[in-house]
């Protein structure tokens, strides 16, 4: 949403009650026929709905408009400091915009020792190409539609970019991981005949030895039974 300054609007308030436009300012970008408010209209607001009598700042949202106004009680008098922009434009950058700039143009000693006599427009020639300087620095700032629209896809590139080198973060992290995963697969299998080997020489070496106990308990019974045997035959004369 573009954010530029269509119009700028100094003005005092008058013992009357009324609003005196002291000096106006209006950019290349400013169509009273397209509907935006004129310096009659923006007085008309003052007047009913912005109290001029302390410091005080706001916006008021006028035909798809913002008026943002400034009120400062100033040593020499009060003055209304306002600006007409478009609704990209906060609250705070035009405050900002009207405190910075534009209140300083009142900086002139020569200014303030006639502002609070002065008519409608009598300074508008000392004040106006002060703030047309003031506006069109600032509208030169903001970015053109073509140029929001460039950097809309830059930045979308920019993340579209950054997607994919997460994505590819994460498929070299994945293939690092599924390395690790096959490496510790071949450890393991390697360990398995390992063990399966180890296990097969215990099993066979068991055995042989089993087999070996087995032989000698056999002839030993044998040699017993033979000696009962020979004994029983040499009780009975036999042998």
């Amino acid at each position: 949403m573009s954010s530029r300054i269509l119009s700028v609007l100094l003005c005092r308030p008058a013992v009357s009650g009324d609003i005196i436009p002291i000096a106006i300012g209006n950019s290349e970008f400013y169509d009273e026929n397209s509907g935006m408010p004129n310096d009659s209209e923006i007085t008309r607001v003052i007047k009913q709905r912005v109290r001029t009598y302390f410091n005080n700042d706001g916006r008021i949202e006028l035909d798809g408009y913002n008026l943002h106004f400034l009120v400062v009680v100033e040593p020499f008098c009060t003055m209304i400091y306002t600006c007409i922009a478009e609704q990209g434009l906060s609250e705070d950058q035009a405050i900002q915009f009207l405190d910075t700039k534009i209140r300083s143009i009142m900086a002139s000693s020569q200014l303030q020792m006639v502002i609070d006599q002065a008519n409608a427009y009598e300074l508008l020639g000392h004040i106006q190409p002060t703030l047309l300087s003031f506006i069109k620095e600032h509208n030169q700032s903001v970015p053109t539609p073509q140029e929001v629209r460039i950097n809309s896809l830059r930045a979308q590139v920019a993340d579209v970019r950054n997607v994919m080198a997460d994505n590819v973060e994460r498929i070299m992290e994945r293939g690092e991981q599924l390395e690790n995963i096959a490496r510790r697969t071949e450890d393991l299998q390697a360990s398995s005949i390992s063990f399966k080997s180890t296990a097969r020489r215990v099993q066979q070496h068991f055995c042989q030895k089993n087999l070996k106990y087995t032989i000698i308990l056999t002839l030993f019974f044998i040699a017993v039974i033979i000696a009962i045997v020979l004994i029983v035959l040499h009780s009975h004369g036999v042998i």
